[in-house]
């Protein structure tokens, strides 16, 4: 078998389904298709599907090669394939983007059931001590980091940050995308690496512990911003009520789920029950204009808890979740705003910042855990569903002062982050775990 060969054989299913899908529509008779979609929509969402698939192997076959000499982390190119398609050569319109929105829906939504499900499905780096700990001190500090000194900062320099049209909500929304993280980087080198032990299951727990705190940050923005032109934030008392419906929304869909799945399914069965479950979740949440990814990450931690069969679920939606990862990194560049040139200045300090709390809250966790490095830079990876808090926010709140403005600085802050977590994570799993040097240059070649 060729190089070549083997490569393409390891694309794996998901590219195999797009290409499918293409070819399909290509071949399939128009009307049987869709009656009322015009010729040119039909035409442009082929485009793009055969871009999704023509950059999905370009990343297999050249980038992801790259990435693992130059140690970054995979997915910007989709990035730059939608805004090369989108907003620079304009083949892929906002109009059409728009029509083909609930892609974004199912994706981020099915990224946090697996979040709720990751956290509940009792597996070896869920009962690792400290986690706890660790994740609550490291979120902390990044919010006080990150969201409470540039709001002080602001007071204290008499800026209204109630004021109508103040960018208070935005200032939120880059907080709570700041609080994101991911835990499947650890996971990844660790095995590239050899890791095993203690070291790498703290890591991989405590980013996923971090990962669910900032999915309920997520949650109680949506309860605590409503979508108008101008600042309009809910009193506590009134943002407590709206995020209790959604748990109870969550609750309720995570027992309906555990219903349907009161059995051993097989694999294809229980794929189609999981996504139709996160398009339940999904289409409730937009009904109440709430978050479909907390939603989701709710029913799926309740179903986790409650049912036997959260393992299989959990490996199911693991198996899927490549596609959807691209689907979000390619429409957030296809969705891509400018918005107002001097905000780009603050990628700068929000990285720094961020930093600067992980690494204060990762010192203050290793007093709670038997960790021996800075678990803070455990945490750098942002993570697909991080980059979903971005797309999900502007996508439900484009009215409010300052939220289109920061969606091209995060979405930059976001990639730049992905370009630096892969050694920032290697340089902590090294230190944490005792791997010696010469096993590290081994492991990178």
């Amino acid at each position: 078998m060729t190089p070549l060969h083997s490569r393409l054989r390891s694309l794996g299913p998901a590219a195999g389904a797009i290409s499918v899908l293409a070819l399909l529509l290509c071949l399939w008779p128009r009307p049987a298709l869709a009656a009322g979609l015009s010729d040119e929509a039909y035409v442009r969402i082929i485009v793009l599907l055969a871009a999704v698939s023509v950059g999905y192997v370009i990343t297999h076959l050249a980038v992801e090669r790259l990435a693992r000499r130059f140690s970054f982390a995979g997915g910007i190119e989709y990035v730059l394939l939608g805004v090369v398609l989108g907003p620079v050569l304009g083949i892929l319109d906002a109009e059409l983007a728009r029509d083909i929105r609930p892609v974004l829906l199912l994706g981020a939504g099915a990224l946090g059931m697996l979040a709720g499900l990751e956290l509940g499905v009792r597996e070896g780096a869920t009962r690792v001590r400290g986690a706890w700990a660790a994740a609550l001190s490291i979120t902390t500090f990044s919010a006080l980091t990150v969201i409470a000194l540039p709001l002080l900062a602001a007071w204290m320099l008499g800026y209204e940050i109630e004021a109508d049209h103040a960018w208070t909500g935005a200032l939120l929304f880059a907080g709570v995308v700041a609080l994101g993280s991911d835990g499947a980087v650890i996971g990844s080198l660790a095995e590239s690496l050899g890791a095993r032990g203690p070291a790498p299951e703290l890591g991989i727990a405590t980013a996923n512990r971090v990962r669910a705190l900032a999915i309920l940050a997520f949650g109680l923005l949506f309860a605590l911003i409503t979508d108008t032109s101008i600042l309009d934030l809910r009193p506590l008392a009134g943002a407590a009520t709206v995020l209790g419906v959604q748990v109870c929304a969550g609750v309720v869909l995570g027992l309906l789920f555990g219903v349907v799945v009161h059995r051993k399914l097989d694999e294809r069965t229980l794929l189609t029950v999981v996504v139709g479950m996160v398009f339940l979740a999904g289409g409730f949440a937009y009904a109440m204009n709430a978050s479909a990814i907390f939603v989701n990450f709710v029913a799926g931690l309740t179903f986790a808890v409650t049912s036997p069969h959260a393992g299989e679920a959990t490996r199911t939606m693991r198996s899927i979740k490549q596609p959807f990862v691209i689907a979000l990194y390619f429409f957030a560049g296809l969705e891509w705003v400018g918005g107002a040139l001097w905000v780009y200045a603050m990628i700068v300090p929000f990285l720094l910042l961020r930093s600067l709390g992980r690494r204060l809250g990762g010192a203050i966790a290793a007093r709670f855990s038997s960790a021996h490095a800075n678990l803070g830079l455990a945490t750098t990876a942002p993570g697909g569903l991080t980059l979903a808090f971005v797309i999900n926010t502007v996508l439900v709140y484009r009215n409010v002062p300052g939220i289109v403005d920061a969606y091209g600085p995060l979405i930059t802050a976001m990639v730049l982050l992905d370009l630096y977590s892969l050694r920032a994570v290697r340089r902590w799993l090294v230190d944490a775990a005792g791997i010696p040097s010469e096993h590290v240059v081994v492991a990178r070649r």
